[in-house]
């Protein structure tokens, strides 16, 4: 795909913009100015190569975009990237700019050849600077021994020291490295990014960091592990002394505190490797795979992976009212199908979804769908005013609220996987495997407290 209908018609906007803007800017100084919205506007105006700063200077030109011009410009590198997986909108229209000046300095046509030849050389550009980098985010992993490394799918949990002794000891090293607790952290989280541009390559990096700490927090929880101290260094870490300072009218302070005693997790690490040899191991890796190179097509695995993002975000939230917004999004990521179904019908089939979802594999039927139906109704107070999150003290469901979104996000593993993670559409096939999963529901051995074969 190169340039569109639409792009060439935007660049001729911005070339009768620019030979506009030059003519008023020679006028008068006040009625050039009108042509921008804002300072920022006015700020970016400037067109310029990124060869500039070696020209000569009585060979540079100047060109000047009046906001009308930058917003085509923007419209032109949104319909770009929709077809660019390895660029961001704001990058693009940095390669546009550049290319742009050149066009314009040697003197080339805007019409459909020249703007081919135009977006032609900015894609080429793009695919030239995209490149693969592999991320090291530090990780706390207790009771993970030096010399183990956990594979989940292409990504790596691996000991710290194996990393740090490559690193030169710079400006940064010391300002970022120097600088931090070593004591907070043991690993590194291991995550390459496919070829892309830097901004885009950093951003999938840390999403992908941000997904994986959800999957092992959705693991830990269903092995029944305390693990609040394991954690991605970029997030507020749960220390071993907490304390505060407080004063009362009298003027006296004092302080209050509490202790906190980790738990051995090598035991958890072990059933994590288990797990990871198992179907659910298989559609991490698939996930996984999806995330370090997303693409602009909406995929059923995005809501998997969205899923696990939310349950990571919810468990190092201190709130536990903001915990239950956290976890019931992510479980409404799975099973909230639109199209078709009316705004009344949404906290039924929630209700009846998730616990479906659940009892297919460990029965209860019944018991879920109450949690759930408490669960969403507490949600909804929280999102729509009733109760305030910030005045909330405990959400007192009777219930752990974790242990009902991680059953339910692993079992939308599996469904999903017998679906098809890379359906594309998929809300109708999604719907219809709900309906199908509510009818086996129906059979009383799912009303009992153990599925044996579902």
């Amino acid at each position: 795909m190169s340039a569109t209908k639409e792009d060439i018609e935007d660049f001729n906007i911005i070339f009768e913009e620019i030979k506009s803007l030059r003519e008023i800017f020679k006028l008068s100084p006040e009625m050039y100015s009108k042509e921008f919205d804002s300072d920022i506007d006015r700020i970016a105006s400037t067109l310029q190569s990124q060869q500039n700063a070696r020209e000569a200077i009585e060979n540079q030109v100047q060109f000047f975009l009046s906001s009308k011009a930058q917003k085509k410009l923007y419209e032109i590198a949104k319909r770009q990237c929709l077809s660019l997986d390895n660029i961001t909108v704001n990058e693009c229209i940095y390669e546009i700019r550049s290319s742009l000046y050149l066009h314009l300095k040697n003197k080339r046509a805007f019409d459909a050849s020249g703007c081919m030849k135009l977006i032609s050389k900015v894609r080429k550009n793009v695919n030239a600077k995209a490149q693969e980098i592999t991320y090291f985010f530090p990780f706390n992993a207790p009771s993970l021994s030096l010399d183990k490394e956990i594979q989940i799918g292409n990504v790596k949990i691996i000991h710290k020291d194996s990393v740090y002794a490559k690193v030169s000891d710079n400006r940064n090293y010391n300002r970022f490295v120097k600088s931090n607790n070593h004591n907070s952290f043991n690993c590194l989280l291991s995550i390459t990014i496919p070829k892309c541009s830097n901004k885009m390559s950093k951003n999938r990096a840390q999403n992908t960091a941000e997904f994986i700490f959800g999957v092992i927090k959705v693991f830990t929880t269903l092995h029944e592990f305390e693990a609040a101290q394991v954690n991605l260094i970029s997030n507020p870490t749960k220390s071993d002394i907490t304390h505060y300072i407080a004063n009362n009218n009298d003027d006296e302070y004092w302080i209050g505190g509490s202790y906190s005693f980790s738990e051995d997790l090598q035991g958890f690490w072990d059933s994590f490797e288990e797990d990871l040899k198992s179907d659910l191991g298989l559609v991490i890796a698939k996930l996984i795979s999806r995330a370090v190179s997303p693409s602009n097509t909406e995929f059923l695995a995005d809501r998997l992976i969205d899923a696990f993002y939310w349950f990571g975000d919810a468990s190092r939230d201190n709130n536990s009212s903001a915990q239950v917004v956290k976890l019931v999004t992510a479980m409404e990521r799975l099973v909230t199908v639109k199209n078709g179904e009316k705004n009344e019908g949404i906290t039924k089939n929630f209700c009846r979804r998730v616990s479906c979802l659940i009892a297919v594999y460990h029965g209860e039927i019944d018991e879920w769908s109450t949690k759930a139906e408490k669960v969403y109704k507490l949600r909804s107070d929280f999102v729509h005013g009733r109760q305030s999150i910030y005045k909330t003290y405990g959400t007192e469901l009777g219930f752990d609220p974790f242990q009902l979104a991680c059953p339910t996000i692993l079992s939308a593993c599996i469904i999903f996987y017998k679906l098809g993670l890379e359906l594309s559409p998929y809300e109708a096939k999604l719907k219809s495997a709900y309906v199908e999963l509510s009818e086996i529901c129906e059979d009383e051995k799912y009303k009992m407290k153990k599925v044996m074969n579902s």
